[in-house]
């Protein structure tokens, strides 16, 4: 369906000052972006938040209006093999109050080159190569249908960035090195490839969170330094992207653990499920066991742990621990709740990453100052 140009400028103008008005954009150059690129040009369907979701297209009258709205369009949709029937988003144009939030907190500049991994629609591609120039931008995608989608529709919106199908944890090479590398995709960790392929330095802003404990995560905005180095603080964001997929066939879900309920241990805890959802404590619980999945319930989360372990835990104080397999890993988060206690209670932003050849810390308040200990320290 063709729209008339002054029906869509007028709306991505409204969005624009939507945003504006909500402070996501400071930037008057990043509001007339927002005004310029044409959204619904790269969303010409996507699934309701109905129940079930239903498919929203040009013949329905809420496309317009949707299209142009401040919310998470999800464009694709794919069936786990270990789950039949049950379908897993894969692909969405993000709220666009996340997506400017982030591209202003990545501080590009003309003549800088920047590097996104996560084309997914096209559509924030299509703000950096109206902020920056095509020529200045390169986008990757594990998915080749969603690649050759995005370039037909940014062909449409008149723009022609550089798209790559291909494991976006590898860069673009080809193209480096780059000014700014920015990740539309969650990953567990910031590749060291991301490093080696920006220039001292450039900017690197992703969003690091868990598979399976979502809510756990922040955007990073790490400063590459000369000696191969990168480093920065974190930045507080409840909800981000999708997780990356490691095959182009299977959604970026938490993978199944296979545990052993046959022997189980019960205790109390002064520490409830409150924990996974508290900003900064959960943070350090995921950092202190890595490959943690959490699945609440109605009662009880079971959280479990790539080697087996597992616990089902209570709200509240005293809470009811269930655990079994080799460790008892709820003893790792009462650990993670004594430092935290003991540090003030902090928030997200208090800590940091440092990324290297040989390292991957977490610090805390300073580059210089205490770091989180890795598993198995004390």
């Amino acid at each position: 369906m063709t729209v008339p140009s002054d029906a869509w400028r007028t709306r991505a103008r409204a969005l624009a000052d939507l945003l504006s008005d909500q402070g996501e954009i400071t930037d008057p150059v990043w509001h007339r972006t927002v005004a310029r690129v044409p959204r619904h040009v790269f969303v010409p369907a996507f699934y309701s938040d109905d129940d079930p979701p239903e498919l929203v297209d040009a013949t329905d009258p809420r496309w317009l209006r949707l299209a142009y709205s401040n919310d998470t369009l999800v464009t694709q949709r794919k069936e786990h093999p270990d789950h039949p029937g049950m379908l897993w988003s894969t692909s969405s144009s993000t709220r666009p109050s996340l997506m400017l939030r982030m591209l202003q907190i990545l501080d590009v500049a003309d003549g800088m080159t920047v590097l996104e991994i996560g084309t997914g629609t096209g559509y924030n591609a299509a703000l950096l190569s109206e902020r920056l120039g095509s020529s200045q931008v390169v986008s990757v995608d594990i998915d080749p249908d969603l690649i050759s989608v995005a370039r037909n529709r940014l062909a449409d919106a008149g723009y022609h960035p550089s798209l790559m199908a291909g494991d976006g944890s590898r860069g673009c090479p080809a193209r480096a090195p780059y000014d700014r590398l920015i990740a539309t995709v969650a990953t567990e960790r910031v590749p060291y490839a991301w490093v080696e392929q920006t220039r001292p330095g450039g900017i690197i802003l992703a969003d690091v969170r868990p598979r399976g404990m979502t809510w756990a995560g922040a955007l990073a905005r790490l400063t590459v330094a000369d000696d191969g180095t990168a480093t920065g603080p974190l930045i507080s964001c409840t909800w981000g992207f999708m997780s990356a997929r490691r095959d182009v066939a299977l959604p970026g879900v938490p993978e199944g653990v296979p545990i052993d309920t046959s022997t189980t241990h019960t205790r109390t805890s002064d520490v409830g499920r409150e924990a996974l959802r508290t900003p900064g404590l959960s943070l350090l619980i995921w950092q202190r066991l890595p490959g943690l999945n959490a699945f609440p319930g109605a009662s009880a989360t079971r959280v479990t742990t790539p080697d087996g372990s597992w616990a089902n835990v209570t709200g509240g104080t005293p809470a009811k621990v269930e655990h079994g397999g080799p460790s008892d890993i709820w003893r790792h988060v009462e650990d993670a709740h004594a430092w935290w206690s003991t540090h003030d209670r902090p928030d997200v932003e208090a800590f940091g990453l440092t990324l290297g050849h040989d390292q991957y810390r977490l610090w805390f308040q300073t580059p210089e100052g205490e770091r989180w200990p890795a598993p198995g320290e004390p």
